[in-house]
């Protein structure tokens, strides 16, 4: 497998959070957002820095289908099985695996996938960042989504985004 290092943080973010506006979804669930969010995240921020120091890919960690059901697991024993949390907290991190595909080693350990090992990952980051219209074009794409979802449900101050994080505000409290 080649280690390709194009690294969509926003967009990670924004295409989980546009996926639960969605009014069948928003008004029938209710769902911790910054849950989602860190799940969306969660596979880069393993990866990355193993890669920025040199250790090789964090991909055959923090990409495989083992490693999300391992982290759900634990943080649904932590949150004491409460699925508005654990939950989108698993999502977001297949939302990111199906956003990487199909660089991504699945089944890795029990299939072998291989790596090249980048000599500067930095480097190589700055230049797909510049470089790469699919990049840079999907980061803008997804800055525009989060500019959408903080419109769309008037979020202007920092309490209302607070709380828009933590849970769907659409539903009545049970």
């Amino acid at each position: 497998m080649n280690e390709v290092f194009e690294f969509f943080p926003i967009f990670h973010v924004a295409f989980p959070l546009l996926i639960f506006e969605l009014p069948l979804i928003k008004r029938k669930y209710e769902f911790n957002r910054f849950a989602l969010i860190v799940g969306s995240l969660l596979p880069d921020i393993v990866d990355k820095p193993l890669l920025f120091m040199n250790l090789g890919s964090g991909r055959g960690i923090s990409h495989t289908i083992l490693f999300i059901l391992i982290s759900f697991m634990i943080l649904h024993l932590i949150v004491k099985k409460k699925m508005n949390i654990s939950v989108p907290f698993l999502l977001g991190m297949a939302f990111h695996l199906l956003l990487d595909l199909p660089e991504v080693p699945l089944f890795y350990p029990f299939i072998e996938y291989e790596y090249i090992l980048i000599e500067d990952p930095f480097e190589l980051w700055l230049n797909n960042l510049f470089n790469n219209p699919i990049v840079y074009l999907t980061e803008i794409a997804g800055f525009l989504i989060l500019i959408f979802i903080l419109i769309n449900n008037r979020l202007f101050n920092s309490k209302d985004i607070i709380n828009f994080l933590k849970r769907n505000t659409d539903l009545v409290t049970r």
